[in-house]
């Protein structure tokens, strides 16, 4: 969202204001200092532990205070969040109009990723703007026969990436590095377990470095520490923030992972993937072979994991950078459109942006 916010302040037909929801404050507030973003609204919103309708509740009380003291024209959401969810429900009630930046992406799991698929569905019937980051996902919404226009813009996303890439020249590690991250809920429980299984024989296997930013919450902390800590193949470390992650991917030789955005970055930077999880709403990765689906089994994970270091001939074919989601240029493409609109419409938008936490 950070460079569709900047190329609103380089446009000068615009007005904007930046809402924070509250949540992950630390990332959040360490991003926007770093860009020079200006904040204009925070919510406060911490959701703690609480499920998910009582998080939509709080958010959307939130923000329904604060959209009547703005009234924007447009208020535009990213992705898949229930912050997103939250915002369009509450401006749609409002009669103020929406915009979904990464729209169309799907599964067709409702259980996987939950609750992203079912708030990415539901946004789609309220947007009254889609920029979809891929031409397959315009084709999901246009098969969802969604109100609105769909622009495929490709995701700011990859242009946040292509703005990192001349400060980090790409270095591989002497000793080969695989990068993990696992966070989604699904694989909570016994999936997570097979998957701490799988990566303890591969730290067995003494040919990599498994290096693996741990997430805060409990239900992920806990069962890795207990099955990989101490291990001397393996560092546990600290989330990373944008630039420190940019720069472990290009130094990994491998990624296993669970993640949406990384599955865009991997593809981009030609670093081969292998996605934790059954089913993707990026299909594109797949067909271009530079992600293999293995989900939580633990022989699968091994078995790819030992193809992708040993056979030479499969990594290469893995390797090869792939640009489904644009060319870095989605922001300037989405405020294109907006322009478009709202010229269509005779007005001048006010643009407010929820940021996705």
């Amino acid at each position: 969202m950070a460079n569709v916010i900047l190329e609103i302040e380089r446009h000068s037909g615009f007005s904007h204001r930046l809402v924070a929801s509250g949540q992950q404050d630390a990332l959040f507030n360490d991003t926007v200092s770093s860009l020079g973003l200006n904040v204009a609204e925070h919510l406060g919103h911490n959701p703690g532990s609480v499920g998910r309708s009582a998080q939509l509740a709080r958010i959307e009380a939130a923000l329904r205070s604060c959209l009547a003291r703005l009234r924007p024209d447009l208020v535009l959401v990213q992705g898949d969040t229930n912050t997103a969810l939250a915002a369009a429900r509450v401006a749609t009630q409002m009669h103020i109009n929406v915009g979904h930046i990464e729209a169309g992406l799907r599964s067709h799991d409702v259980a996987s990723p939950f609750p992203e698929e079912i708030n990415r569905v539901e946004i789609a019937k309220l947007a009254s703007l889609h920029f979809a980051p891929s031409a397959g996902a315009a084709i999901n919404l246009e098969g969802e026969n969604v109100a609105g226009l769909v622009y495929v813009t490709g995701n700011p996303g990859i242009d946040a990436l292509m703005r990192q890439l001349p400060a980090q020249p790409k270095k591989i590690s002497s000793t080969p590095q695989i990068l993990v991250t696992c966070h989604r809920r699904e694989n909570f429980g016994a999936p997570l377990k097979g998957i701490c299984q799988a990566l303890r024989t591969i730290a067995d296997m003494d040919i990599a470095e498994l290096v693996l930013p741990v997430h805060s919450n409990p239900a992920v902390a806990k069962p890795v520490l207990a099955a990989l800590g101490g291990h001397p193949q393996v560092r546990l470390i600290a989330p990373l923030d944008y630039p420190d992650m940019i720069l472990a991917l290009r130094r990994s030789i491998l990624v296993l992972s669970d993640s949406g955005g990384l599955q865009e970055e991997c593809a981009a930077l030609g670093v081969p993937m292998l996605l934790m999880r059954n089913e993707t709403e990026r299909p594109e990765v797949i067909s271009s072979g530079n992600c293999r689906l293995v989900g939580s089994d633990p022989q699968k994970i091994v078995s790819e994991v030992w193809r992708v270091l040993t056979d030479d001939t499969h990594r290469s074919r893995m390797a090869v950078p792939f640009w489904p989601y644009g060319n870095g240029k989605a922001a300037s493409s989405i405020v294109h459109s907006i322009t478009a609109w709202s010229k269509a419409k005779h007005q001048t938008p006010v643009l407010r942006l929820v940021p996705p936490h």
